[in-house]
């Protein structure tokens, strides 16, 4: 039976249902205190993606590019010097005072162990990347995992040679996608799969060659949704350089009106058996999750690869039996913890790989049987972590994720602000932090954006040295030579935007990880959908049998 209870946090009611309490149960921690949205934005507070700093290490000296300014708590070291064999993060170990809270504990703990100024791990040549996994030669991506010669992403997972792209996995040459999936080759597109030598593109399956399109399957050379020839597929693009802003501007003016003309799905994904939310493939019993490549008996997953009997989820690629984490790679049964890679049975811990039977420890490496780093044995652990929990139950701190005053960033440094964005006033309202001193510069650029040229093939490596200005913001920012020889190939103008700018933009064409009640406009039946109640007046939106009968 369900139960009604209100979030701790937000004051709003929320559902706590029957397979929610055998999830429970069966990982032996009370039922959560806060909301589902409550608990997500409570882990994305202390991820920063994408905000770096040039600052010193505190163990060298030497300049480091880092996800921590100068005004962090605790050490903070070059990747290399943190992943050396010269120290031992056991060397902090401390005993449990039984006297006072855990979390104070681990608090205290987090102040003295280094952290390494950005989360690489098995990557080469991606110094300005961030949340970085099994990569090489990826420049300002963020949150990517075995990828290779890339730039300017958002989750980029799985692929290689692309640039300015949200949401990418298992592609290849793409440009200025969102939520692409399988494909070769696309530009501008957006909730595709498989799909080939194509632009501007939304919600295809296994197209080749087309242009502006929407809702197709299996088609080739179609301009607008409409079949043309292999000439007059190629006088288009002839007459319609994409190197000439009116193209792109044409194309995707065309698509939005073909979008609002033509039945659009209620729900992104495919290959699923009873699944609600959004993007989510390849699963089975998963729920209330969005961004989900695969997996199964899982809810509120949110950017996860694969997610196996998990609850409350986040920006992570492998996990089984995990709740409340944020961020892990092959981890199982963990609880409440943060960047804990490659581990298994690890509790309220943070920054740990490869570990094992860990509880509230910081920074250990291929370690276990560790509490508050310090190291016991078998017999000791298996002991000690039953009392240990007793006590953060009396205390009220047991089942529920590190609290917000631990996040070293401020709201506008963190992640939350990208996919719960407020603006500084409201933050600081709800009693965020806000950091006002973001590295950035204006004032600096060396050229205008019209006096740099147009044709690709005669950009070169000396654009480089120039120094551009954003048309959006205003602030400076720079090409680098892999994005101009990609630029080259792919034969598109160079950005008027910053990075940052471009990168806003994406993430506001997305949906939010928000559901609202629907209505299928051809059957009546309703259905939870991601598309909000404005959205609604604008498209066609039918559930999904609906949508399969008369679309596809």
């Amino acid at each position: 039976m369900n139960e009604t209870r209100n979030c701790q946090n937000c004051k709003q009611s929320f559902t706590i249902e029957p397979d929610d309490f055998s999830f429970y149960e069966k990982m032996s921690v009370p039922p959560p205190l806060r909301c589902p949205d409550c608990r997500q934005k409570r882990r994305l507070l202390f991820r920063n993606f994408k905000t770096l700093y040039k600052r010193p290490s505190d163990k060298s000296g030497k300049s480091v590019i880092s996800m921590y300014s100068e005004k962090a708590p605790f050490p903070v070291w070059s990747r290399d010097e943190w992943w050396t064999d010269d120290w031992d993060a056991r060397g902090f170990g401390r005993n449990v005072d039984f006297n006072r809270p855990i979390l104070d504990q681990i608090w205290e703990l987090w102040q003295k162990v280094p952290r390494a100024a950005v989360l690489h791990t098995q990557t080469e040549n991606c110094t300005y990347s961030n949340a970085v996994s099994k990569s090489r030669n990826c420049y300002l991506v963020f949150g990517c995992v075995e990828t290779e010669n890339a730039g300017y992403g958002h989750i980029v997972w799985n692929s290689k040679e692309s640039f300015d792209n949200l949401y990418l996995f298992k592609s290849e040459l793409c440009f200025e996608c969102i939520d692409v999936l399988g494909s070769y080759h696309l530009l501008y597109c957006g909730e595709c799969e498989d799909c080939t030598n194509s632009i501007g593109l939304f919600d295809c399956r296994g197209c080749t060659n087309c242009i502006g399109c929407v809702g197709l399957q299996k088609k080739s050379y179609y301009i607008f949704n409409k079949p043309v020839s292999k000439e007059d597929y190629e006088k288009f693009l002839v007459e319609h350089p994409l190197n000439d802003p009116k193209t792109i501007s044409l194309i995707l003016e065309k698509r939005e009106v073909l979008r609002r003309e033509l039945p659009q799905r209620s729900f992104f994904g495919s290959h699923n058996v009873d699944v609600s939310g959004n993007h989510i493939y390849n699963a089975k019993n998963i729920h209330h999750s969005f961004d989900v490549k695969s997996g199964e008996n899982s809810k509120f997953v949110f950017t996860c690869r694969k997610a196996v009997d998990s609850y409350d989820i986040g920006f992570t690629s492998d996990v089984e039996l995990g709740y409340e984490v944020l961020t892990t790679g092959a981890g199982r049964n963990i609880m409440f913890s943060h960047s804990c890679v490659g581990s298994t049975d690890t509790f309220y811990s943070d920054n740990c790989f490869n570990c094992h039977n860990v509880f509230a420890s910081a920074g250990l490496r291929s370690n276990e049987y560790c509490i508050l780093n310090k190291q016991y044995s078998k017999e000791e652990y298996e002991k000690l972590v039953p009392t240990i929990i007793e006590h953060m139950k009396k205390t009220g701190e047991w089942g529920e994720f590190f609290p917000e005053k631990m996040s070293t960033f401020a709201y506008n440094e963190s992640i939350i602000n990208e996919y719960f964005p407020l603006s500084q006033g409201e933050a600081i309202a709800l009693g965020y932090r806000w950091e006002e001193d973001i590295p950035r510069t204006s004032g600096q650029e060396t050229v205008k954006y019209e006096d740099l040229p147009t044709d690709p093939q005669k950009f070169s490596d000396e654009l480089t040295k120039q120094v551009l200005k954003c048309l959006m913001c205003g602030f400076n920012y720079k090409l680098i030579p892999q994005e101009i020889t990609f630029y080259k190939q792919i034969g598109v103008s160079l950005p008027h935007e910053c990075f940052n700018c471009r990168h806003a933009r994406r993430m506001n064409q997305r949906n939010r990880r928000l559901m609202w009640e629907g209505q299928c406009i051809k059957c009546g039946v309703k259905f939870q959908t991601s598309y909000s109640p404005e959205q609604q007046k604008l498209y066609k939106i039918y559930c999904e049998s609906c949508y399969q009968s008369e679309v596809i």
